[in-house]
């Protein structure tokens, strides 16, 4: 599984419970695929760095939009479920902008599985060989 860093960036004027609904639609797909939802995280109402345009114009006629709500959702799953979730956000009219993002962190240094390229796992061994030595 790859660890994948979801941003999206909504209408700031999507209403609370459309945004939960679909990150519950989201989370659910990903479980139900053998992934898992590390966190989502509101990140709250920015400026954005120019005007975004959505697809469709809303009930108020608002088609362009200079703040936006962004929002993060950070999960491990195959390529095949983030490609399902990008579809179901590309269809959701509330979000302007997603990007996936393959996240990093100091784990996946030490979750390698060739222990001769990982230096952690060396530099243990070489312990191990020192003390076993003496």
């Amino acid at each position: 599984m790859v660890f994948y860093e979801c941003l999206m960036t909504a209408k700031n004027t999507a209403h609370y419970n459309n945004l939960t609904s679909l990150m519950k639609d989201i989370s659910l797909k990903i479980v139900n695929n053998g992934g898992i939802v590390r966190s989502i995280q509101n990140h709250g109402v920015r400026q954005l760095p120019h005007r975004f345009r959505a697809k469709y114009a809303d009930r108020e006629g608002n088609r362009y939009y200079e703040k936006g709500r962004f929002i993060s959702v950070f999960y491990d799953a195959n390529p095949g479920v983030m490609r399902e979730v990008e579809g179901i956000l590309n269809l959701d009219e509330q979000i302007l902008r997603n990007t996936h993002l393959k996240a990093r962190n100091k784990f996946m240094d030490v979750n390698n599985v060739r222990e001769k390229k990982n230096p952690y796992i060396q530099e243990i061994l070489r312990e191990d060989e020192r003390l076993g030595a003496n």
